[in-house]
């Protein structure tokens, strides 16, 4: 099994801070997971309240160890660590359109804004492929934790995981409750009553999540798509694929579900190339295909082809020429992917609308009765005849 050299706790919070220590005590007692580093995305208040409850800060001044400190104490000879980072820098502070930071998320706008913050971080750690990140939505709104166990499902990975944590009556929502002490600890309940927090129990419930891989797009880190976008986006992609050659051929648009991409010429003869393939059954090879439809198809639509330059000279009877051929197709497929993955705001190529390419042949794995070209029929007769 991979071993991580970070390992990342996510959480939301509001009014109780004390869901991450009780999360950070499950996971290691329990999952023996321990985090190199703690982030959470609450409000100011919900900040004010982590700053002074787990790091002792009050008006920015230190008060006392804070709880964080002291479950490190009581804890982290047993469990082996000495140190879990967490500062005032692994805060994120939902913020509006202005950029000030929210006191509270009171309106649809500012839920929506929350939204677009936190799919966002998810995606940023799930880029590090040398990290793994455990999510937890035990703390702040209902819609917090939605939005972030959704952001998990749309580009997790394998090594991620995501849990609630379970609190035993008694001790749940106590401002001084923070995690069950390995020693005799006496608080005072909400009731006044005393408790001893040693006799508290945490249990974490993971939560089973299905990853759709989608992979990181560049337009969510870049702030150019929002929450409702890939979600609008992953349900497209997730559709069952179809693919429609629109009129006229020279437009180069095709419609990939219900989503219309306009294709520079390379990738649009790859693709078309691929389809004609499979519709007439032929099987061929990626240099038989170039010959009987990439190449015509390629001239068809861009005047003054560039591709005569690249095989000036070259005899089509030899390696060179394969090897010219072989570059070609891959540098249209390349843009074939790049204007797939930026429709969809996906960062992935094993979807059925890329060409796969095997043993010297192209697949796409989008069935026949899903594709059409009526609209370009008549072009392509022209074309190819």
């Amino acid at each position: 099994m991979k071993t991580y050299n970070k390992k990342i706790l996510l959480s939301v919070t509001g009014m109780s801070p004390a869901v991450v220590t009780e999360t950070l005590y499950a996971l290691i007692t329990e999952k023996g997971f321990i985090p190199t580093e703690i982030r959470v995305i609450t409000t100011l208040r919900g900040k004010r309240l982590l700053l002074e409850k787990l790091l002792g800060i009050e008006n920015g001044k230190k008060k006392n160890a804070g709880a964080l400190a002291e479950f490190i104490q009581d804890y982290g000879e047993q469990y082996g660590f000495s140190e879990i980072h967490f500062d005032e820098s692994c805060i994120e502070v939902i913020e509006d359109r202005d950029h000030h930071k929210l006191e509270d998320i009171r309106s649809p706008e500012e839920n929506s804004l929350a939204s677009d913050q936190i799919v966002r971080l998810v995606a940023e750690l799930c880029q590090d492929d040398n990290a793994a990140l455990h999510v937890s939505i035990a703390g702040g709104r209902k819609t917090m934790g939605f939005f972030l166990g959704y952001a998990l499902s749309l580009y997790g990975r394998e090594q991620d995981s995501l849990s609630h944590v379970l609190v035993s009556e008694g001790f749940e929502n106590q401002d001084s409750f923070f995690y069950p002490k390995p020693y005799s600890y006496i608080i005072t309940g909400k009731d006044g009553k005393p408790l001893d927090a040693k006799e508290g129990n945490v249990m974490l419930a993971e939560i089973p999540w299905v990853r759709l891989n989608l992979g990181v797009p560049e337009g969510l880190l870049q702030n150019t798509i929002s929450y409702s976008d890939s979600v609008q986006k992953a349900q497209n992609l997730l559709a069952e694929p179809k693919i429609t050659f629109l009129s006229p051929i020279d437009d180069r648009k095709v419609q990939f579900g219900e989503t219309v991409i306009k294709l520079a010429p390379q990738g649009y003869s790859i693709l078309l190339s691929v389809v004609l393939n499979k519709i007439c059954e032929q099987n061929l090879d990626n240099e038989q295909l170039f010959k009987a439809y990439f190449l015509p198809i390629y001239q068809a639509i861009k005047a003054g082809s560039q591709l005569d330059k690249r095989f000036k000279g070259i005899g089509t009877e030899t390696s060179a020429y394969a090897e010219e051929v072989k570059k070609v197709l891959a540098e249209a497929r390349n843009d074939l992917v790049k204007k797939i993955k930026a429709a969809f705001s996906i960062n992935k190529t094993n979807i059925p609308y890329i060409p796969s390419s095997s043993y010297g042949r192209f697949e796409l794995l989008v069935d026949l009765e899903r594709i059409s070209v009526k609209g370009i029929e008549v072009d392509l007769k022209h074309i190819l005849d």
